[in-house]
């Protein structure tokens, strides 16, 4: 039998020091420690004034947490809620576009300041 696995075919599987640094990422953004990224969780950590379109009046920061909280959902299921499965496959993605563990490393203590 054979078994299926979640995320895309076209990914290759990461290694565990990266699967580790999502970890620590999602860990810092799960503020509740719930297991779930939200709005309220983003509060503190991600400086939503500073969006364009906040700055331009069109969106609300709530808005601009939504939608930056969508880019890490998966399509069929935009909850405004980012689970560990969800936010994993968003950097299954990116790592593969990065060779070097080391690289892929530097961007996310970068990105996320851990």
């Amino acid at each position: 039998m054979i078994q299926t696995v979640a995320t895309s075919s076209f990914q290759p599987p990461m290694s565990e020091s990266r699967k580790r640094i999502i970890k620590q990422a999602f860990a810092k953004l799960d503020k509740s420690g719930d297991g779930v990224i939200t709005v309220d969780d983003l509060k503190g950590v991600y400086n939503a004034k500073k969006h364009p379109k906040f700055i331009n009046g069109e969106w609300s920061e709530a808005e601009c947490f939504k939608h930056f909280l969508a880019t890490f959902e998966a399509p069929e299921e935009k909850d405004g809620k980012v689970t560990a499965e969800e936010f994993e496959n968003y950097y299954s993605g990116v790592s593969a576009s990065i060779d070097e563990d080391v690289y892929f490393d530097l961007m996310m203590r970068n990105s996320w300041k851990i």
